[in-house]
């Protein structure tokens, strides 16, 4: 291992999560910002993803904040966003065989509140053996947009990612833990994070756009799809797997990443794939679960 990859390693491991800088240029955030855009404005058909079944719209919007989830569903311009080199990279030093789960975007105005303290997997999914850290879910978040302090940015606790101690987390409801911390960033930064770290999004004081991308990872050792069901989820998956038509389109390494999507069925076998109708945005369901980050 070359020494820029151990210092990694031994800043990931110590705070649960790395800064990449400038990763995106100024063309390619302008280029997702404006799909982003057209996706927000149309109007979905998407009864077979959440009609009935407890679990994400397409559309979420809150107080203050539009979310879109399931973004290659919709479109191809994120496709390159799944096999992002410098990501893989490190996916592949902290993960066994990582797989993409989910993708969402955020946008946030001002008033977005607090979201909620949280973290995705218990402490004991993340290790260092000899060494070698394995998480087995990983969170990347692409800055589209100036974070800064005030813009609602994400909030870590670094190196809770190991903490077991247990808080009276509805005492921390709209405010810091302790040893919180703001991820800052300009437009083009990402974040990676162990999702065994605590994490939330803080209120949005600022009068300008917040955007976000987020694609996370899990290792193929873990079955988020039971979990969602088991948590009477089941709609959530439906935007996690790829239809075959999809899938079709990626490149090698992008399929290698998806794999696990091959095996998975989110709707009976005489359900045909649905897809979005075009028009303008038609009535959201307002979610009260959604947590901002």
């Amino acid at each position: 291992m070359n020494e820029l990859a151990l210092a990694e390693d031994f800043q990931f491991d110590a705070q649960g999560f790395l800064m990449l800088r400038n990763v995106f240029d100024a063309e390619r955030c302008r280029r997702y910002l404006e799909e982003l855009e057209r996706l927000f404005e149309r109007k979905y058909d998407d009864p077979w993803l959440c009609d009935g079944v407890r679990g994400q719209t397409t559309v979420q919007l809150t107080e203050g904040q539009r979310r879109i989830n399931g973004l290659p569903l919709w479109t191809d311009v994120f496709d390159e966003v799944i096999s992002f080199a410098p990501v893989v990279e490190r996916l592949r030093r902290w993960m066994q065989h990582p797989q993409l789960v989910n993708t969402w975007a955020i946008e946030k105005t001002e008033g977005t509140p607090w979201g909620g303290w949280h973290r995705g997997l218990n402490p004991d999914d993340y290790t260092v053996r000899r060494g070698q850290i394995r998480t087995r879910m990983l969170n990347c978040v692409y800055f589209l947009t100036d974070n800064d302090e005030d813009d609602g940015c994400l909030t870590v606790v670094p190196g809770a990612h190991k903490s077991e101690i247990d808080l009276p987390m509805a005492e921390f409801r709209g405010r810091d833990l302790p040893g919180a911390v703001r991820v800052t960033g300009k437009a083009g930064d990402m974040v990676m994070f162990s999702e065994t770290l605590l994490h939330t999004g803080a209120t949005k004081s600022s009068s300008r756009q917040r955007t976000n991308l987020y694609f996370n990872y899990i290792d193929a050792t873990y079955n988020p799809a039971m979990r969602e069901l088991l948590a009477g989820n089941q709609g959530n998956v439906n935007h996690y797997v790829f239809p075959p038509a999809v899938r079709a389109r990626f490149d090698e390494t992008q399929r290698e990443l998806t794999e696990w999507m091959e095996w998975q069925r989110t709707a009976p076998a005489s359900s045909g794939s649905q897809r979005p109708s075009s028009g303008g945005l038609g009535p959201q369901t307002k979610t009260r679960c959604s947590i901002s980050i």
